[in-house]
């Protein structure tokens, strides 16, 4: 058994000669409690013979992917494929307020209950079909429709399309060679008699429709006008009621409290391809190729751009932590906070932009790609990074 009167902890930073009796340039298989004592790690118990990857533990079910396909594992041995040919490729999660978690592989993107999986976006229309004049009760004048898809399993709407002014003399309209989609019914809506707004007149099952009602039916006004489906990206979090994601060098934001529409506005660009985003109570920490940045506020088009100059952020090291748990000047820190590879360090992220490492010269790093966590075992935060 090893014994030290004093463990200073890892350095591997400092000439072995110049290290001290309470230094260890690596250390495998053990835990280290908060008061420098060193233990065995608990072993592993076997859960699957199956070759599983991308673990993400989800609330209340497992996911990975195994053989190509995205499963949830669930606590009484249940397994559900919820997609079935995700590929190899690295897989990045997101868990939302309600249960569900967004799942993408920069190509592929969706979200599961851990029952089943649906596309995280609902298509635009590929085209308007084809308008001509019926007989009905509208006020004869200019009217434009709009057409969106909306999935009939759980009724999301997707972005609507708009046709140009059509001049409607008869006071109906009937459309035909209307898009399809398996699955999804067609949103109708016609503007008022001026073209402006956009009012639900019906759904349309089938390659054709007509609507004959009058003007004071059209009440429902449509909420996907000028949306756009929300792009697939790579490393995905939750903020504020907005779902972000990564594509390339861009951070895309969702809109509030619908993670499969976003506005073509609703993006920011950064110096360098991400590598992680991390929101803490006041802002998001995006890390890049170049650098660690702080985007600093609670209105998305507020935000303020703030560089921490830690140095290139490792891609997927970036998780969320208490901020209790981790050092910051002489004590902790509080509220939510963040820990990152950043310049080679691990680094921790507070809110209001102030950061610390943790491994100042002392502990560093080469390595490009991680798949990181924290958690806490017997009460001591442990912060793992296994290089993929």
């Amino acid at each position: 058994m090893l014994t030290f009167k004093g463990f200073t902890g890892i350095n591997n930073v400092l000439p072995e000669r110049r290290m001290a009796g309470g230094d260890l340039l690596a250390a495998t298989n053990v835990d280290f409690g908060l008061t420098g004592e060193v233990t065995r790690r608990a072993g592993l118990v076997q859960q699957s013979a199956h070759c599983h990857q991308n673990l993400h533990q989800a609330p209340g079910f497992l996911l990975a992917t195994s053989g190509g396909a995205l499963v949830a594992m669930h606590p009484d041995g249940a397994r559900h494929t919820i997609h079935p040919a995700l590929g190899p490729d690295r897989v990045w999660y997101c868990d939302l307020p309600d249960g569900r978690v967004c799942f993408s592989n920069g190509l592929i993107h969706g979200v599961t209950d851990g029952i089943t999986g649906v596309e995280r976006s609902v298509p635009v229309p590929g085209s308007l079909g084809a308008a001509d004049a019926a007989f009905g009760a509208l006020e004869p004048g200019q009217y434009r429709y709009h057409l969106s898809f909306v999935r009939l399993a759980d009724r999301l709407e997707g972005p609507a399309i708009s046709s140009e002014p059509l001049e409607l003399a008869q006071g109906g309209l009937r459309l035909d060679g209307l898009p399809m989609l398996e699955g999804h019914g067609l949103n109708v809506y016609l503007s008022s008699r001026s073209g402006e707004g956009a009012y639900l007149a019906g759904t349309a099952l089938g390659g054709s429709w007509e609507f004959a009602g009058g003007n004071a039916q059209l009440v429902l006004p449509c909420r996907t006008l000028e949306a756009e489906p929300f792009p697939v990206g790579t490393i995905t979090a939750y903020w504020r009621g907005r779902v972000l994601v990564a594509q390339g060098n861009v951070l895309w934001a969702s809109r509030p409290m619908a993670p499969h529409l976003c506005d073509w506005r609703d993006f920011k660009a950064l110096q360098g391809r991400i590598t992680a985003i991390q929101p803490v109570d006041n802002g998001i920490y995006v890390g890049t190729e170049h650098d660690l940045v702080f985007l600093a506020g609670t209105d998305w088009g507020q935000l303020a751009h703030v560089p921490t100059l830690r140095g290139p952020v490792v891609l997927g090291s970036g998780v969320q932590a208490p901020g209790h748990s981790l050092k910051l000047g002489d004590g902790t820190g509080a509220g939510q906070a963040m820990l990152c590879i950043a310049g080679g360090e691990v680094v921790a992220g507070f809110s209001g932009g102030q950061t610390e490492s943790l491994t100042d010269k002392r502990w560093r790093t080469e390595v490009t790609q991680v798949s990181a966590a924290f958690r806490e075992v017997d009460g001591l935060p442990q912060y793992l990074a296994v290089p993929v």
